[in-house]
């Protein structure tokens, strides 16, 4: 990567669910006079399905994060007949919350409502999932797919979302986000390079997560290990698909200890008794364990930066009040000075 530039956008990650909003007293202008006061350049908003509101001040969203499904495949695939395997207790009417509809014509539809939600703000881009996983295989990580089945079906759900506008193009660049998850997780460079190819519109970028990358290892044990890891990794990819990374999550996970044990200890109590939404809780407290979203503390993470050279940085830390966000902010911060 040439060219370096070590100016970019720094933002942190906000939703539009109420439990975020109310660390504001429920006012988006406390959202914005926070923005403010920590001398950031704004918000990487996840949106849901509703018509974005009037109140969030649009001049703080820089970035959006799309609403993401874990178990779509089939679904895209084989419709009907795997909505009522996947999900037989959901009422038709959720569908479009777990896997964007009943068919891949629904599903189509759906993400093109979203992408046009978030144009109505004109980001930087607008962030995508790109994995698929089955509530079961979070824990016995025995998958359905590899790679590069997932990413396949990804890209023909990115390029008929993307026939149903204008020339072809998305109206907001999609970046595409990778996980440890089958799906892109940036191991393979070869993969990678099918998948760009298989993409038939231009607007489109990849945003780097670095704990998602890091979860991938579970043999990582401290912070440099993980950035030796990082830059390896992304060191291996082609030069088109490194020119390709315009944004990072930035977030440390170093979950190996947790993810090995887990390995041993397979699903959780009376599992197969559980109904869907309870196994979805079971499976999300179980992912949070992996993906911790800690602040990195090293000022190494700058080695990060200076091979990127994102034109977005997101500081992604998972919290559970304004003061702890706040707190571990600053920390990720000073590394970064």
């Amino acid at each position: 990567m040439q060219n370096i530039n070590m100016s970019y956008q720094n933002l942190i990650d906000f939703s539009v669910h109420p439990s975020d909003i109310e660390r504001f007293d429920n006012r988006w202008e406390g959202l914005k006079e926070y923005i403010n006061q920590r001398k950031l350049d704004g918000v990487e908003l996840l949106i849901g399905y509703d018509h974005p509101s009037d109140e969030i001040p649009r001049e703080i969203v820089k970035s959006i994060h799309l609403p993401f499904w874990l178990t779509w495949l089939d679904v895209w695939r084989k419709g009907e007949k795997a909505v009522k395997s996947y999900f037989p207790e959901v009422k038709p009417e959720y569908l479009k919350f777990y896997c964007g509809g009943r068919n891949a014509a629904e599903m189509v539809q759906t993400q093109k409502e979203m992408w046009e939600y978030a144009s109505l703000f004109h980001p930087s881009h607008a962030v995508i999932h790109a994995a698929h996983i089955e509530l079961d295989h979070t824990f016995t990580r025995d998958y359905t797919y590899r790679n590069i089945e997932v990413c396949s079906c990804l890209a023909e759900m990115l390029n008929r979302t993307a026939k149903e506008f204008k020339h072809g193009e998305p109206p907001v660049s999609i970046a595409i986000e990778n996980l440890w998850w089958p799906g892109l997780d940036l191991l393979f460079p070869a993969e990678i390079d099918d998948f760009a190819a298989r993409l038939e519109f231009s607007n489109w970028n990849i945003l780097l997560d670095t704990g998602h990358l890091m979860n991938t290892n579970p043999a990582l044990r401290c912070e440099d290990e993980a950035i030796d890891f990082v830059l390896d990794r992304i060191s291996r990819l082609s030069k088109g698909v490194q020119d390709k990374i315009k944004s990072l999550h930035l977030n440390c996970s170093l979950s190996g200890e947790y993810q090995l044990q887990q390995i041993q200890n397979g699903f959780p109590e009376n599992w197969e008794k559980l109904t869907h939404p309870e196994k979805y809780l079971a499976a999300r407290n179980h992912v949070l364990q992996i993906d911790q979203h800690l602040p990195f503390k090293t000022e190494r993470v700058k080695d990060i930066i200076t091979e990127i050279q994102p034109e977005i940085v997101v500081h992604e830390l998972i919290t559970k009040s304004l003061d702890e966000f706040t707190e571990k902010l600053e920390v990720q911060q000073n590394s970064l000075k």
